[in-house]
């Protein structure tokens, strides 16, 4: 009974040093997680008492709420955009990289992925600086090549300003999928090309039907985690139209275009002289639904194959 007393002491060590770990996630982390979903079915503006309202916060957004659905239909529309591009040339890239035409190799990979080291706030300025209307680079540089006579609003055109931000997601995570597709490259194995040259396959059935599916699973994961960024995508327009760059402080830019959930739930709860924080919360869980349903839709996809056998 003693020597069965003393293991049990014994065992309990691990649970007390691991112990901290777990208290500390469960107030910085679980705590604000299950709080959030509480006010998410409430209507409280930080002072006044939280008012239980149940499901009225999602019917609002779900039936009613226009500007909701057209952040959901922007950060769509953003990801078809930069999305393939990104697995295209990503691709492209690394395979350029990880050719015998490129010596230096861990050169272009730094230099490539130095992009997605960039802060966004760098990114922003970067972008701005390029589309300013009066003194942007890109309307000096077609003004001096005669291309255009009057300098463009960029930054105040809806269309233009959708694909600006698909041009900042796409040059900021390039080397991000160039760095992976790399990796994925160096790990095959030289002799399943070898073997493929031998059998008279040419450099484009070598990359279709070798390279491609043996990337499969880094494709899966760079496509799902690129759809969750994309839907919680904020910093990217938010320092755009923070005033400077567009001329004066636009939320969600001209006509909504570059409005996103993220920022809709930032401007409901914290900006304004009336802070909805059961609204905020209902969109921040909203968004995480969808994220949900097209992570599992893009595993499926992905995993079609595999099922049908």
């Amino acid at each position: 009974m003693t020597k069965a007393t003393g293991v049990n002491r014994k065992n309990k060590w691990p649970y007390l040093f691991i112990a901290p770990y777990f208290v500390s996630y469960a107030v910085f982390s679980l705590f604000p997680i299950m709080f959030t979903l509480y006010l998410s079915f409430t209507n409280w503006d930080l002072f006044g008492a939280r008012d239980f309202v149940g499901l009225d916060n999602y019917r609002q957004l779900f039936l009613h709420d226009k500007f909701f659905w057209k952040s959901m239909l922007n950060v769509f529309l953003f990801i078809v955009g930069f999305l393939p591009a990104l697995v295209l040339f990503g691709m492209l890239i690394a395979s350029l990289i990880e050719s015998k035409l490129i010596r230096r190799k861990t050169f272009f990979r730094l230099s490539v992925f130095s992009a997605y080291m960039t802060t966004p706030v760098a990114v922003g300025i970067i972008f701005a600086l390029l589309f300013d209307w009066q003194g942007g680079f890109l309307n000096n540089l077609f003004i001096e090549l005669g291309w255009i006579r009057d300098k463009i609003n960029w930054l105040g055109s809806s269309d233009s300003a959708r694909w600006i931000i698909i041009m900042m997601v796409f040059w900021k995570n390039l080397g991000y999928f160039v760095m992976f597709y790399t990796a994925g490259m160096a790990g095959v194995d030289t002799s399943i090309y070898e073997a493929a040259q031998i059998d008279g396959a040419s450099p484009k059935d070598v990359f279709l039907r070798i390279t491609i599916p043996l990337l499969k699973p880094i494709n899966l994961f760079l496509i799902i985690t690129s759809i969750i960024s994309g839907l919680q995508l904020v910093e990217e327009p938010m320092l755009l139209y923070s005033g400077w760059a567009s001329g004066a402080s636009m939320v969600g830019g001209p006509d909504g275009s570059v409005f996103t959930p993220i920022w809709y739930m930032f401007d409901a709860s914290f900006n304004g002289t009336a802070f909805k924080y059961g609204k905020g919360a209902a969109i921040a869980y909203s968004t995480f639904l969808f994220i949900a349903l097209f992570s599992v839709m893009g595993i499926k996809w992905f995993n079609r194959d595999g099922d049908s056998k």
